[in-house]
């Protein structure tokens, strides 16, 4: 029986951040978002790693590991930089206070990741002849949330 290629399609995708500071997954569900997908041409996620703990002992037989604390996740914006995009305003304004923002990416097919995001750095970079480039570095608090286009139905 032959398989047939998955996929999930990244054209149409919508990028929305909270203008104000977040406490909860929830509340990102019901906040009204700030678009920052007309500025954004990559999005790039890396869950958490656990920081292993070397429990190993004179009587082991080979080295014994224990997961211990886990690290943040990391995401990466990355696109145009335009200084007055609200969604662009938001990410310096929570990098400002160390607020924790909301943020949701919602793919053309209904499929979304809602996750809790803090500022880590911003970078821009411009030259002759070009468009500015920019952006930004989030540690993601806790788990994503990912939902299906069909959650629900």
């Amino acid at each position: 029986m032959a398989g047939k290629a998955k996929y999930q399609l990244t054209a149409g995708t919508v990028l929305g951040i909270t203008s104000t500071a977040v406490a909860t997954l929830e509340e990102v569900d019901t906040a009204s978002l700030l678009a920052i997908s007309t500025t954004q041409k990559e999005v790039s996620f890396t869950g958490g790693q656990k920081q292993d703990i070397d429990v190993t002992v004179l009587e082991s037989e080979e080295q014994e590991m224990e997961n211990g604390l886990e690290a943040p996740g990391e995401l990466s914006l990355s696109g145009n930089w335009l200084p007055q995009d609200e969604g662009q305003t938001a990410l310096r304004a929570a990098d400002a206070d160390n607020s924790i923002r909301g943020l949701k990416l919602t793919f053309k097919s209904g499929a979304t990741a809602t996750m809790l995001v803090q500022v880590r750095q911003e970078t821009w970079s411009v030259q002759p002849n070009g468009v500015a480039t920019g952006g930004f570095t989030l540690r993601v608090k806790g788990k994503p949330a990912y939902a299906t286009a069909d959650a629900g139905a």
